[in-house]
């Protein structure tokens, strides 16, 4: 994905009928670096988008399938990317010519060979929350956390904001269930350049993030990466251009011990995924 002007993928937008979400329309040209068919998705290094993202190099979701038959790493493409609030993916992919790649795909869109597995102690990363105040992992010891990677100017509905909005419903069931008091959830930025401590908490404000149930997090630029590259996040930017990072999706939960439960990869678990896992780990003992 990556930031949007200041990543974790119509014609004129337009109103849809009562009811339905607006949809946007975007015309994209770019570069596909790799393919991910099982997954329905293509990682394209494009150009500046107009109205929507700058240049930048992401992976994105297609309508269907049958738009990767034929494609191949290399391939110069025209695309149409339809975007709502919700979700973003291409409905129209064409090649129009092949090139050498003139940067290298990265690797599993970018996933690191060693990560942590279930029971590993994560690591005691220092951070600093919304407040400004040091916020060691150790700090969370005792509850059950429930962590993820995002940044505040993750442009695709369906990354990084999808995972706030999922955060935001999983909030409301610890806030209503008694059973869950013990959880903390945790965001972890991975643009800590732009997400200091004052961004994070007016981007906590605008989700209506309760500060003793959900915390927003950033630290050092390389700290942090090397932290999300425990958990199976690659992150990659481009040293021209501070704003175009590309990165891959995690959530992970966290025992009140410290050690690793379970890890999410991608976007399509949900709110009741994680709440049945969060409510499956055993409460702490006091």
């Amino acid at each position: 994905m990556k930031r949007a002007a200041g990543v974790c993928l119509v014609l004129l937008g337009f109103a849809g009928c009562a009811g339905e979400p607006e949809v946007r329309s975007y015309e994209l040209q770019g570069q596909i670096l790799g393919i991910r068919a099982d997954d329905g998705e293509v990682l394209v290094k494009h150009g500046d988008i107009e109205g929507f993202m700058p240049a930048m190099t992401m992976p994105f979701k297609v309508q269907d399938d049958a738009l990767l038959e034929g494609k191949k790493p290399g391939d110069l493409v025209t695309a149409t990317l339809q975007v709502t609030d919700t979700e973003g993916i291409l409905t129209t992919l064409t090649t129009t010519g092949h090139a050498p790649l003139d940067t290298s795909p990265p690797p599993e869109m970018m996933t690191p060979l060693e990560v942590l597995t279930e029971g590993d102690p994560v690591p005691q990363e220092i951070f600093f929350d919304q407040d400004g105040k040091a916020r060691p992992m150790a700090s969370f010891k005792g509850r059950t956390v429930a962590l993820t990677f995002t940044y505040t100017n993750c442009p695709m509905p369906n990354f990084c904001p999808l995972m706030d909005r999922n955060f935001a419903e999983v909030q409301e069931a610890v806030q209503a269930s008694p059973e869950l008091g013990h959880v903390q959830l945790l965001s972890v930025t991975i643009d800590p350049a732009i997400d200091t401590p004052e961004v994070l908490k007016a981007h906590a404000a605008t989700l209506d993030a309760d500060p003793s149930v959900w915390t927003f997090v950033t630290g050092d630029e390389a700290n942090l990466s090397r932290f999300a590259a425990l958990f199976g996040v690659a992150i990659v930017r481009n040293e021209n251009d501070p704003i175009d990072i590309s990165h891959t999706l995690r959530t992970a939960v966290i025992a009140p011990d410290g050690t690793l439960v379970k890890s999410y990869s991608g976007n399509a678990w949900t709110p009741a995924d994680l709440i049945a896992d969060l409510k499956a780990v055993p409460a702490p003992v006091n």
